[in-house]
């Protein structure tokens, strides 16, 4: 299991992330955001380099909560992280 799990994370651990899971995708949750309606901290919900995995993660959950907002994206240390 990751140490990145479940926990709350910043922009900054989320370019410590984009490190450690290189070229893995990311399935995040957003947690909170700016008044300009930015994300500024968000919650790993699971990992792969299949992202169909992810999207089999998010249809076998029976409690998944479609109000929140989540994302998906590529951890790719070469590029800068920026979410907007």
């Amino acid at each position: 299991m990751s140490k990145w799990l479940k926990k709350v994370l910043t922009l900054k651990d989320i370019a410590q992330l984009y490190v450690e899971k290189r070229d893995q995708w990311l399935l995040l949750e957003i947690v909170a955001s700016n008044p300009e309606n930015q994300p500024t901290q968000f919650r790993l919900l699971a990992f792969s380099s299949d992202k169909d995995e992810l999207h089999e993660y998010i249809s076998e959950d029976d409690s998944w909560d479609w109000s929140k907002k989540y994302l998906m994206v590529m951890a790719d240390p070469n590029k800068p992280c920026t979410i907007e």
